[in-house]
């Protein structure tokens, strides 16, 4: 691989990047404590241990099913889809089929409503195969529906329930909530509100997905959260009560006051503004050293969170506060029960209007 690097990839153009030494990671049975994230101090390579896998000759079904690492009939869960919603904006669930053997087998997914289709339905698996599934959402009963699917082949079974949920009204204003979520582009605001001579910008292109909002200017001193100070509005339409956690992704940065950290509030409606230091804020897994700031540095991100009570379903008002005026939102993530990680964010969220 290196070699193709060197001297094929682009005609040669980059030869000699690839020729520091390679190791494995961790290797200390055979470098000691000199183990560690530099390169190693002997001239030779360090790969990585490599097991070969015999796969056996018999047809085998395995499935697996979107949102999930688990593969059934191994796993003892019950697989289970993401959920289904006209105004998702995530791509369309799916569930693989696939051979643990080498001798190809027939399968067929078959839905046990006729408004749930799957594409291809059926067919012969070699390695593995897809089937997408999609709602006709004109035929669907309202409400939240348990959908058995039947998966089998090379006389096994599986069944799949796909969780499909139609709200009984149509949303009126705001993000509108899908899948256990709402996904919202900072620049994307309904309002934002300039106080304390704090007004506030776009950044083109400087989050991950899009743009980015900042306060200006970042010389102004530090602001109380709440009242009439300068924030940023989101109105989302939710479906679900209870508690909801609310993700700001930030542009990662130090703080530029020393021992005051670097802040911003958060609140939903009526609520008191819960203020986070994201330079304190740390990782349940934070034990041995600064996990935030590593995941920070490789991904380019500042992830921190809060959690309100939301006691009625509909429209509310999500609201991001200026305490530090150089912090910079790039995105926010309301996570009201089914939020699954992803490097980046979720698609963002469908955005209803007063016309629907």
């Amino acid at each position: 691989m290196s070699n193709h690097y060197n001297t094929t990839l682009a005609g040669g153009k980059w030869t000699g990047w690839q020729t520091q030494t390679k190791f494995g990671y961790g290797d200390k049975a055979r470098y000691g404590n000199n183990a560690s994230w530099q390169e190693p101090p002997a001239p030779d390579q360090i790969y990585p241990a490599l097991q070969r896998i015999t796969v056996p000759a018999a047809a085998e079904l395995g499935v697996a099913v979107d949102g999930s690492l688990d593969w059934w009939p191994n796993a003892t869960t019950q697989p289970v889809l993401p959920e289904f919603s006209p105004y998702q904006t995530a791509p369309a669930q799916h569930i693989e089929v696939f051979n643990r053997g080498t001798t190809p087998f027939d399968y067929r997914v078959t839905p046990s409503v006729p408004w749930l289709t799957a594409t291809d339905a059926a067919g012969t698996v070699t390695q593995q195969a897809r089937a997408t599934l999609r709602v006709d959402w004109a035929k669907a009963p309202a409400g939240k529906t348990t959908v058995p699917i039947t998966v089998t082949g090379a006389g096994r079974t599986v069944t799949v329930q796909a969780v499909v949920n139609k709200p009984t009204e149509a949303p009126k204003h705001g993000f509108v909530e899908a899948g256990g979520y709402v996904s919202i582009e900072a620049d994307h605001h309904t309002k934002a509100v300039d106080a304390n001579g704090i007004t506030w910008s776009r950044v083109p292109d400087i989050g991950r997905t899009g743009s980015g909002m900042q306060p200006s200017p970042v010389t102004a001193p530090v602001q109380t959260p709440g009242g009439d100070g300068a924030r940023l509005e989101y109105q989302v339409n939710l479906t679900t009560t209870g508690p909801v956690t609310v993700w700001a992704h930030l542009s990662p940065r130090n703080n530029v006051r020393p021992g005051d950290g670097l802040k911003y509030a958060m609140s939903i409606d009526d609520q008191p503004p819960q203020t986070v230091n994201v330079t304190t804020a740390t990782r349940a897994d934070d034990t041995t050293m600064n996990k935030g700031w590593e995941v920070n540095a490789m991904e380019a991100v500042n992830r921190t969170s809060t959690t309100f009570t939301v006691t009625s379903p509909g429209v509310h008002t999500v609201k991001f506060w200026v305490v530090d005026p150089t912090v910079v939102l790039q995105n926010l993530v309301i996570d009201t029960g089914g939020l699954k990680y992803s490097y980046l964010a979720p698609p963002e969220s469908h955005r209803a209007s007063a016309r629907g």
